[in-house]
């Protein structure tokens, strides 16, 4: 789900940036349901994420997608996108990509790739640029709680982008994602094929997951609800029978799979020890075990309720997991 962007030039002061321009008041436009066939633009595009809203809107006729990347089109794309080249950090380069755009749908990051310091300016000048343009829904991929964990320098600098939107005055989404069930390079699923399931911290404590095809579909969907109800809304999306903890995880693969499963746990003292270590010597070490030591608050929970109301019902934690091992060839 991560876009590669430049790096600033200057590192923007991450807890109190805010917007350079006065907040755009919407106009009577931006706030009434799309009377055209409306234009999404899809930012971050080509990541893990992106990519799969993007093949999610391409199947909708209903729309005109246009879809932003650094270096353009990728090889395979299909006409019925409209491939636009833009940079999170070039503001220019964001006014020719949303221009006549009704919607923009945002799930980029640097901080996987290239350092956090793109996540907070890079957003902000996304921002501003959505904001000249007055487009007429904005739809964020935020994270769980974000706004409890301001020492996770990645979920603080989702929660600092919220409120760069709603100081905008733009119509807005946000999709607060929890943990990812899959990824890009698979641990999970690498694991149970050789027998093996990886633990954090413990085997108790809980909290959320979601598939990332289920989380594409649901930004989607987002992107094209046709009623003005879920404008300035922060929906969680989850599991519909709730938090699960890891022991709970692992039975259902062991159950689904028929693969008894040995653990490989790394404790949280590990995580407590190293947090003070890895600062000087890597910036996405130091966030990440900052994201697992909030993972042990047990406050990293989805709450489903709108995520059903605008979505419809929530996959239970056995559906997704199966679906999950069948996509990985792990099922008998």
């Amino acid at each position: 789900m991560t876009t590669q962007l430049a790096a600033p030039t200057a590192t923007p002061n991450k807890k109190d940036i805010t917007m350079q321009q006065p907040p755009i008041t919407p106009t009577a436009s931006q706030n009434i349901p799309f009377q055209h066939k409306p234009k999404i633009l899809v930012v971050g595009a080509t990541g893990f994420l992106g990519s799969k809203i993007q093949r999610q809107l391409e199947q909708d006729a209903t729309i005109d997608l246009r879809a932003m990347s650094r270096r353009g089109a990728p090889a395979g794309s299909t006409a019925s996108v409209e491939w636009v080249q833009g940079d999170l950090m070039d503001p220019a380069s964001l006014d020719a990509a949303l221009k006549g755009v009704d919607v923009v749908v945002s799930s980029a990051n640097g901080y996987m790739k290239e350092t956090i310091d793109a996540d907070f300016q890079g957003n902000k000048n996304l921002i501003e640029a959505a904001a000249r343009a007055c487009v007429k829904r904005f739809v964020f991929l935020s994270i769980v709680a974000c706004d409890a964990a301001p020492e996770v320098p990645h979920f603080h600098a989702k929660k600092v982008a919220e409120d760069l939107i709603k100081s905008s005055g733009l119509p807005y989404v946000f999709v607060r994602a929890p943990a990812f069930l899959d990824q890009s390079a698979d641990y999970v699923a690498d694991g149970v094929k050789a027998g093996r399931f990886y633990a954090v911290g413990d085997k108790t404590t809980k909290w959320s997951y979601v598939l990332t095809d289920d989380l594409a579909a649901a930004i989607s969907k987002a992107s094209t609800y046709p009623g003005e109800d879920i404008t300035n809304q922060t929906i969680d999306i989850g599991w519909r029978d709730g938090a699960k903890n890891q022991s709970e995880i692992a039975e259902l693969i062991t159950q689904i799979t028929g693969k008894p499963l040995s653990w490989w746990v790394v404790p949280w003292m590990v995580f407590s020890v190293m947090v003070r270590l890895i600062k000087p010597f890597s910036e996405l070490g130091y966030d990440l075990i900052r994201m697992f030591l909030f993972f042990r608050t047990g406050r990293f929970v989805s709450d489903t309720t709108k995520q059903e109301h605008f979505f419809g019902p929530a996959p239970t934690a056995r559906e997704t997991i199966t679906k999950w091992a069948t996509t990985n060839k792990l099922t008998p």
